[in-house]
C-alpha cells in the first residue's frame, strides 16, 4: 500500500474549535455539517464531543467552561491541557468563516473513507476465496455508501423557497403549458400528469406480454426521436438490436417478427432506411448489459449526462427508463428477495431526486391478477411485485391492462387501458389506449369516424 499521510486539515479543525469556544452562534451551524467522527485527531474529537455535550444541555460554552468540563471527566491533560483551547481560539481568524472550515474537515474526512474502502476493496481483490460478483458488489456498495455521506441536506430559508417558489410559479404562468415536464407523446397520460417531472420515480407495471417494453419504447422513441431529449435506455432483459426492430416495426406499423427475419417485401426497405436515419439522429442512449446493479446504472446514467452536457451545456432534460427493475441485481446477499427489491426501490427513489430527472423502471406485476375471481382481473397498487416498497417509494404508477388478454374476445384485441393507479401530484384514472402487438406499438384511439386498418402481414 501507499506510505502517505490520509488527507486532513488540522488548521481547519482548530479553526472549527476555536470558533465553537468563542461564538457560541457557531456551534449549531457547525453541528449541522460536523461529526465526531469527521475530525482526524483524537483530541479534536474529545473537544468536540465536550461542546455537544454542553451544548445539549443548554449551557454555555466558552474556554474556561469547555476546561472544567474536561477535567470531570479526566481528559483535559489528554488534549493538551488549558494552552491548547487557548491556542484553538488563536487559530480563528473571523467566526464567519465557522461554515468554510467545518466544510474543510467534512471534506478530508471523505476522502479518508474513500482510501479506507478502497483499501479494503483492493484487499478483497487480493482474496483468492470470494467470488468475483462478491468483491465488485462490495466495492460498489463502498463507494456509494461514501458518496451518501458527502449528500448535505439543510433547510431552506423560508424568504428563500417563498421567493423561489414564487419565481417558477411566474415562469409556468407566463408560458400557460399544461405539459411542464418531459411530454410521453399520448396526450391523456400528459394532461394527468403533467409529463414526466425531474425527481420522479414512475413505475409502468403489468403482467407479462401486456406490452411494458413497447410502452416504454414508444414513450422512448416520443421523448428521443420526436422532442430529441436524452433518454438513457437500460435494457437488462433484451438486447440492443431486437430493441431497435422495435422501435422500426412500431414506426412503420409493420410485423415486428417479420422484420427480424427479413421476411419483408423489397418496398419496405425505403421506409426502414427512412426509420434507421431518425434513429441515427435520435437523442437515445441504449445500454443492454446485463445484471447491472442499481449502482451500475446510477454511475452510467450520471457519466453519460455529463459527457452530453460537456457537449451542450444548453441540455437540461433527461430520463432514464430501466426495463426492467425486478432484473437489477441487488448488493450481496439480503435476507430475502423483497428485502433486496426494497433497497432498489428506494435507491431509484434517490436516483431521481439526486440526479434531477425522471426515472422510469417497469415492473412485473404478482400473479394476483389472473385470480379469475376479481372482477375483470384489473390490477391494483397491491399487485405490484415482491415489495410493498415501490407503492411507497414510487411518485407515479401506471398499470397496463388488456382485457383481451383475459377474455380472448376478439371485438376487444387492440383495446388497452392505462391505469394511473398512483399520482402524487396529479390526478389519478383510466386512460384507453390501442395496442398493436405485431408493431408493438401503443397508438390512441382514433375519431369515431375513422377505423383502424391492419397492414397485411405476411406468413
Amino acid at each position: 500500500m501507499i506510505n502517505k499521510t490520509y488527507p486532513n486539515s488540522v488548521e481547519a479543525e482548530m479553526a472549527v474549535l476555536g470558533t465553537m469556544l468563542v461564538n457560541k452562534d457557531s456551534i449549531e451551524t457547525i453541528i449541522e455539517i460536523l461529526k465526531p467522527e469527521h475530525f482526524y485527531l483524537d483530541t479534536h474529537k474529545i473537544i468536540f464531543e465536550t461542546i455537544l455535550k454542553l451544548n445539549d444541555s443548554k449551557k454555555s460554552v466558552d474556554i474556561v467552561i469547555v476546561s472544567e468540563e474536561l477535567k470531570k471527566i479526566n481528559r483535559l491533560d489528554d488534549i493538551g491541557g488549558m494552552k491548547y483551547l487557548t491556542d484553538l481560539v488563536e487559530k480563528v481568524s473571523s467566526p464567519a468563516h465557522a461554515k468554510e472550515y467545518a466544510n474543510i474537515v467534512k471534506e478530508k474526512y471523505i476522502l479518508r473513507e474513500l482510501i479506507r474502502v478502497s483499501t479494503q476493496s483492493i484487499e478483497a481483490a487480493y482474496d483468492s476465496s470470494q467470488e468475483i460478483d462478491a468483491v465488485l458488489d462490495y466495492a460498489q456498495k463502498g463507494i456509494f455508501d461514501v458518496s451518501q455521506k458527502n449528500v448535505s441536506h439543510s433547510f431552506v430559508a423560508p424568504k428563500d423557497l417563498a421567493n423561489n417558489y414564487l419565481l417558477r410559479l411566474q415562469e409556468v404562468h407566463k408560458n400557460r403549458k399544461p405539459i411542464t415536464g418531459i411530454p410521453s407523446g399520448f396526450s391523456q397520460l400528459d394532461f394527468k400528469t403533467g409529463g414526466f417531472q425531474n425527481s420522479e420515480f414512475i413505475i409502468i407495471a403489468a403482467r407479462p406480454s401486456q406490452g411494458k417494453t413497447a410502452l416504454a419504447l414508444n414513450i422512448a422513441y416520443n421523448i428521443g426521436v420526436s422532442n430529441k431529449i436524452p433518454v438513457i435506455f437500460f435494457s437488462l432483459e433484451m438486447d440492443k438490436y431486437s430493441l431497435i426492430n422495435r422501435f422500426i416495426a412500431s414506426s412503420i406499423k409493420y410485423d415486428s417478427s417479420a422484420i427480424r427475419r427479413g421476411a419483408f417485401p423489397n418496398d419496405k426497405w425505403q421506409d426502414i432506411t427512412t426509420e434507421v436515419s431518425k434513429i441515427y439522429d435520435s437523442n437515445i442512449w441504449i445500454d443492454d448489459t446485463p445484471g447491472l446493479t442499481i449502482m451500475d446504472i446510477r454511475a452510467r446514467a450520471r457519466k453519460l449526462i455529463l459527457d452530453l452536457q460537456s457537449k451542450d451545456q444548453n441540455l437540461n432534460k433527461f430520463i432514464v427508463i430501466i426495463d426492467y427493475l425486478q432484473l437489477i441485481r441487488g448488493f450481496g446477499k439480503p435476507e430475502s428477495r423483497q428485502q433486496e427489491v426494497s433497497e432498489i426501490s428506494r435507491l431509484l427513489k434517490d436516483m431521481a431526486r439526486s440526479l434531477n430527472i425522471p426515472v422510469i423502471a417497469l415492473s412485473q406485476l404478482n400473479r394476483r391478477t389472473e385470480d379469475r375471481s376479481r372482477e375483470g382481473n384489473r390490477p391494483q397498487l397491491s399487485d405490484l411485485r415482491e415489495s410493498g416498497s415501490l407503492e411507497q417509494d414510487s411518485d407515479v404508477v401506471v398499470m397496463i391492462h388488456r382485457d383481451y388478454y383475459y377474455s380472448k374476445d376478439e371485438s376487444k384485441r387492440n383495446d388497452a387501458d392505462l391505469i394511473i393507479a398512483k399520482n402524487r401530484n396529479g390526478a389519478v384514472g383510466d386512460i384507453k389506449l390501442l395496442f398493436h402487438p405485431e408493431w408493438t406499438k401503443f397508438s390512441e384511439p382514433l375519431p369515431p369516424t375513422e377505423k383502424i386498418v391492419d397492414e397485411e402481414i405476411p406468413l
